[in-house]
């Protein structure tokens, strides 16, 4: 397996996630002042609709029986008012939004002007019809992922008890429940009353659908990236530590699949660190990973163990495979060039030790095995390969 990226330098990997997650993220992550301009154009767009809906009524004689034509003429001048308000609202959000108080009551005005308008309109029509309650359920869960609990809630707690009331004192006949209407005349299976309730539906069915799907893209996408982070060294971009674990779990499970661990560790590192700095100790390991990705095959796993060791595991790969793997590694590692900002050549090397897995073996013992292969590299003066044979248990044996 090869890494997944293959960066150009350390940061530019963390500053692209960084960006993503915390300003390219999609409407999640818009600023205040952009999710309220959102509410605003929403709620233009739901009295736009209102309006077009009385202009048609008012130039329809033959609907003018079954609606309050001098209440629709009032609340298309209310929606009229209204849309002005929620235009006049976004240049407030653009202009002023770097002013503290802006940032803090933008969200509770936008969002209070829609709700309580939408409270209203929802009650000339009927708290009960479909499209107040379908509007009602929208703009409770949209809201609800857009912005803070608190500034949610304190609209829509009002405006919930304000729509019970209306349809408590509707039914017990004290105030006239959905007044537009003229309900006595007006019967369930009227076209005019179902087309109505459609064209009040429909388009706020088809914004939240769209809202949601973005939201939930955003949201699928994330948590495939967190998993792919929680996976990767975010230096090399190769597995780390807890994802090498979990494959050598998986080829544990699997006794009779063959595979070679070759556990790399990097010559005097510390003294890159100290002599050249850990910019350059960073490169170094960047350009290491990017050497070695080049060398293993598809089916095999790289991955950052340590500090400045690696992992490689080379399935289906008998020990002379291996073998001649980490010696081309080995030489890849060599054969790198880094310079010190003098221009001075930094040299690279590493020392290689393998273990065979073995049926009998858990992945804890061939890495111990692995590690003592390593060790004897080192003993023997670093920059070499050495295999863990298992007839002798003592001292690894030279390749």
């Amino acid at each position: 397996m090869k890494p997944i990226f293959s960066p150009n330098h350390a940061f530019s990997f963390k500053e692209k996630i960084a960006k993503y997650l915390l300003e390219d993220g999609g409407v999640m992550n818009w600023s205040v002042r952009n999710k309220c301009i959102l509410m605003l154009i929403l709620g233009s767009s739901v009295h736009m609709i209102w309006i077009i809906w009385k202009v048609f009524v008012l130039l329809s004689p033959e609907v003018w029986p079954w609606v309050n034509l001098p209440l629709l003429k009032l609340q298309l001048e209310m929606n009229i008012l209204i849309l002005t308000v929620f235009i006049a609202l976004i240049y407030p959000c653009s202009a002023w939004r770097k002013k503290a108080w802006v940032q803090q009551c933008l969200p509770y005005v936008s969002v209070g002007i829609l709700v309580m308008s939408l409270c209203r309109d929802g009650y000339v029509i009927g708290v009960l019809s479909p499209a107040t309650m379908i509007t009602y359920m929208s703009l409770l869960t949209v809201g609800l992922v857009l912005f803070n609990r608190k500034i949610v809630y304190c609209a829509l707690i009002p405006a919930t008890l304000f729509l019970l009331v209306c349809g408590y004192l509707g039914l017990q006949g004290q105030i006239s429940y959905g007044p537009l209407f003229n309900l006595h005349t007006l019967p369930y299976q009227n076209m005019f009353w179902v087309l109505t309730m459609m064209y009040f539906i429909v388009p706020i069915l088809i914004t939240c659908l769209i809202l949601f799907e973005i939201l939930l893209s955003q949201w699928r996408h994330r948590e495939k990236l967190i998993q792919h982070l929680s996976q990767v060294d975010p230096l090399t971009n190769t597995l780390n530590r807890r994802s090498i674990n979990n494959c050598l779990e998986k080829l544990e499970r699997k006794p009779n699949e063959s595979y070679a661990l070759v556990l790399i560790d990097l010559d005097h590192f510390k003294r890159i660190n100290d002599q050249y700095g850990h910019d350059k100790g960073d490169e170094t390991l960047i350009q290491v990973s990017q050497a070695l990705s080049q060398i293993i095959r598809d089916s095999d796993m790289l991955g950052r163990f340590g500090g400045e060791e690696f992992l490689l595991i080379l399935n289906h790969s008998s020990l002379q495979q291996a073998q001649i793997i980490a010696e081309r590694c080995r030489q890849a590692i060599q054969q790198l060039h880094l310079y010190s900002e003098s221009g001075e050549i930094i040299p690279v090397t590493a020392s290689f030790g393998i273990a065979l897995s073995s049926p009998s073996l858990n992945s804890q013992q061939l890495l111990s095995r692995a590690d003592k292969a390593l060790y004897a590299a080192k003993g023997y003066g670093r920059n070499q390969v050495k295999c863990y044979q298992a007839e002798l248990f003592t001292e690894p044996k030279p390749c």
